[in-house]
């Protein structure tokens, strides 16, 4: 499927280009030029998202590791008291 539209993607990129109105060095400076321009429109979006992701990250980290501590904590308690359970009947 991907191959599919890949190539449709790359014929109809060439046909548009072999029947375009202008030369060519215009076409290709136009083509240069909406890559550039999309390529720092996606850099802004990129950094953006990484600005307003951080604080998210973070919280979710804290919370994470939160969970960790209490989870090895009662682990951590639940061995203690099996073991002095075990040292009681033992005796």
């Amino acid at each position: 499927m991907f191959k599919g539209f890949f190539w449709g993607l790359v014929a109809g990129s060439a046909i548009g280009l072999l029947f375009a109105p202008q030369r060519g060095d215009l076409t290709r400076a136009q083509v240069q030029q909406r890559l550039n321009t999309l390529q720092q429109e996606t850099q802004t979006r990129v950094s953006d998202l990484r600005e307003k992701s951080s604080p998210m990250i973070e919280q979710v980290r804290q919370g994470v590791n939160s969970t960790l501590n209490r989870t090895q904590t009662s682990a951590n308690s639940t061995l203690d008291q099996a073991q002095t359970t075990l040292n009681g009947t033992a005796e």
